[in-house]
């Protein structure tokens, strides 16, 4: 064996003896540990199974007939349930933490805007917690219109502009393209208003806003 080699295995011999002193002396402090986290992560899939699972079905049976009546637009009564059902702002109070609970807040900000409770809509609405391409933008879609009836055209048009890029797609996007451009031509920002305008007749050319465009881009030149 040359000298090189002889002092590489030296070397790791002591590396070695050192680790394994390292485990000797510390071996009870790092099983304890493991067994923490083995503990841990069991623990945390029995919650998932028997307290998260259970509780998230007890509330998606809650909230379904308050789904119902907001189909059918009995509004007052999905907020506030018929006596026997309860109505989203119960699904509120009484499963916080759940989906079902969080969906409750988009769709009672949305009864609230359609009876012009705007603030309270607001309040609601901003509750919502959601990133998803689809309910998430049209949840700040309705903010922003309710931001606008309560005078704060400066929030709804951001508010609004942010929904349109969260969203991208047909049913969204040009809807908020388009009321912004009709709060920019009120406050007589006529070039971004044919900005929008142009830009819904460009990339969205089958949405309804882009009907009548040609009569919103000319009145906005």
């Amino acid at each position: 064996m040359s000298k090189k080699q002889t002092e590489t295995q030296i070397l790791a011999d002591e590396v070695l003896g050192k680790s394994e002193a390292f485990v000797i002396k510390y071996r009870k402090p790092i099983v304890s540990a493991v067994v923490a986290i083995i503990l841990c992560v069991v623990a945390y899939l029995a919650y998932s199974t028997y307290v998260v699972a259970p509780k998230e079905a007890e509330a998606d049976k809650a909230i379904f007939k308050a789904e119902q009546y907001f189909v059918n637009g009995d509004l007052e009564t999905a907020l506030n349930g018929d006596g026997i059902n309860a109505g989203f702002m119960e699904v509120i109070e009484n499963h916080k933490g759940t989906n079902a609970a969080n969906i409750a807040y988009a769709y009672a900000g949305i009864c609230k805007a359609q009876q012009e409770n705007y603030e309270e809509a607001i309040a609601l609405l901003k509750k919502f917690n959601g990133n998803d391409r689809v309910i998430a933008p049209m949840v700040k879609y309705a903010l922003g219109n309710c931001y606008a009836h309560t005078g704060n055209n400066k929030k709804a048009i951001s508010t609004l502009l942010d929904a349109a890029d969260d969203a991208e797609n047909l049913a969204v996007t040009p809807k908020c393209w388009f009321d912004v451009a009709a709060m920019y031509e009120k406050e007589g920002k006529n070039d971004k208003a044919l900005e929008l305008y142009k830009r819904i007749k460009k990339e969205y050319p089958q949405s309804p806003e882009a009907a009548n465009i040609d009569k919103y881009i000319n009145s906005a030149k």
